[in-house]
């Protein structure tokens, strides 16, 4: 079980604050959240 997993099991959320058309077009959120268990999205324009 890798560490992420963990957090997870023990009810913690890991957010991803970068979130750009890339990783959505190219499958690397679907792996962030398969492999990492990634919940949440956030974006912080400035």
């Amino acid at each position: 079980m890798n560490k992420a997993q963990e957090l997870h099991d023990l009810g913690q959320s890991l957010w991803l604050d970068n979130i750009t058309r890339e990783i959505l077009d190219n499958g690397t959120l679907r792996r962030y959240i398969n492999e990492f268990s990634v919940t949440g999205l956030t974006s912080n324009p400035t």
